[in-house]
C-alpha cells in the first residue's frame, strides 16, 4: 500500500494527476484557437476594408482638386484670350461640338468642346493643346449689358461617383477688349 501512495505523491508533483483543489495552470483547447482565430481575421478584414475605402476616397479626392486646379488655371487662360481679342468673337458650333472662335493680332485661338474634353486650337501654327478631360457640360454665352458685351464659359466636370453630392461646375466670365457691342 505503501508503494501506491508513493506512487501517487511522485505523480502529483509531476503534474500527472490533479485533485481538484490544486489545479494552477490551464490550457487552451484547439476549438477556442480556433475561434480566436476567427475573431482576428474578422477584426484585420474590417480594418482593411476601411483602409482601403478611405484610400479610394483620398485618391478621388487629390483627382477633385487637381480637376479643379487645371480647370482654374485654363479659365485664367481663357479669359486673357478674350481680353487680348482683336476682333469680333464667334461660336460656332459644329457636328462635333461647339468652337468659340478668339481672333487676336495675326492669329486666332479656338476653344473647342467635343467628346467630354476642350481642346485649345492655335490658327498660325496648328497646334492643338488638350486643356480639360472629363467634362460633362461646357457652353460659351454672349452676354450684352448696356454698351459692354461680356462672354460667359460655363463647364461642368463628369462625376465619377455614382452619390455625389455636386460635381465641380465653374462659371468665367471676361469682357473683350474692345469692351464694345459687337
Amino acid at each position: 500500500m505503501q508503494t501506491l501512495n508513493r506512487r501517487a505523491d511522485v505523480g502529483t508533483r509531476r503534474g500527472i494527476c490533479h485533485p481538484a483543489g490544486r489545479r494552477s495552470e490551464r490550457g487552451i483547447l484547439l476549438i477556442e484557437c480556433l475561434v480566436y482565430l476567427g475573431v482576428v481575421l474578422v477584426v484585420i478584414g474590417a480594418a482593411l476594408a476601411a483602409f482601403y475605402s478611405a484610400l479610394d476616397y483620398s485618391k478621388r479626392l487629390r483627382n477633385n482638386a487637381e480637376d479643379i486646379t487645371r480647370a482654374l488655371r485654363v479659365g485664367e487662360q481663357w479669359r486673357a484670350d478674350v481680353r487680348s481679342a482683336a476682333g469680333s468673337i464667334r461660336l460656332e458650333k459644329g457636328h462635333g461640338g461647339v468652337a468659340l472662335c478668339i481672333p487676336s493680332g495675326d492669329q486666332e485661338v479656338a476653344y473647342v468642346f467635343s467628346t467630354n474634353q476642350i481642346v485649345r486650337i492655335k490658327s498660325k501654327d496648328g497646334l492643338s493643346e488638350s486643356l480639360l478631360t472629363g467634362i460633362k457640360r461646357c457652353s460659351f454665352h454672349q452676354d450684352a449689358c448696356g454698351s459692354v458685351t461680356a462672354w460667359r464659359w460655363e463647364l461642368e466636370f463628369a462625376g465619377v461617383m455614382k452619390a455625389v453630392r455636386e460635381t465641380p461646375a465653374f462659371t468665367f466670365i471676361a469682357v473683350p477688349g474692345s469692351a464694345k457691342k459687337q
